[in-house]
């Protein structure tokens, strides 16, 4: 090999202990404590209201533990109770388990079951194993098999698109339905 082949690796090798030596440490690596729950609550129970002092928007929970840095609360046997703008309670969605980021959406997994509690609700009972709800929109949405029950009607499909102030819900894709005679 010639001299200059060897002073070019030479300055290579020289380069990379420098960059080695020299770089910026990054940040720390996650330690135990930032995957901790800030707290956690057993029987958890809790209403929130409107400026109007009505209640919007209930919430029950086996378990919840809730991380701050996320601003996310994980929970099981999660309940919740949501109302109408005069304060009514209009629908309750229970599951297996449940996530809600703050002020924002929830998402329940696993034998998810709500019902419509208003007396002239469109759906009575609503079954899927996921379900999204989306405070700010007011909206329910899911991508997986649903089935829509009431007196009137059974209904099954494969996703939901849903408005919880106008109660309405769309099936969107394979919709298959029964209509009984009253």
């Amino acid at each position: 090999m010639s001299r200059q082949t060897w002073l070019f690796g030479g300055l290579f090798l020289a380069a990379l202990v420098a960059w080695q030596w020299f770089r910026p440490a990054g940040p720390d690596p996650l330690s135990e404590q930032d995957y901790q729950p800030d707290f956690i609550a057993r029987g958890l129970a809790s209403i929130q209201y409107n400026q109007l002092g009505l209640p919007y928007r209930g919430l029950e929970a086996e378990y919840a533990e809730y991380y701050d840095p996320l601003s996310m609360t994980l929970m099981e046997k999660p309940v919740i109770l949501l109302y109408s703008p005069d304060g009514q309670p209009q629908w309750r969605l229970r599951g297996d388990e449940g996530i809600i980021n703050t002020g924002d959406n929830a998402v329940m997994v696993g034998n998810v079951v709500g019902r419509g509690l208003l007396p002239d609700a469109l759906v009575e009972t609503l079954t899927t194993e996921y379900l999204e709800l989306d405070f700010i929109n007011n909206q329910l949405r899911s991508n997986r098999d649903v089935q829509l029950s009431s007196p009137h009607y059974q209904a099954q499909g494969q996703g939901l698109l849903g408005t919880l102030d106008q109660q309405t819900v769309e099936l969107l894709h394979e919709t298959r339905a029964t209509y009984f005679n009253p």
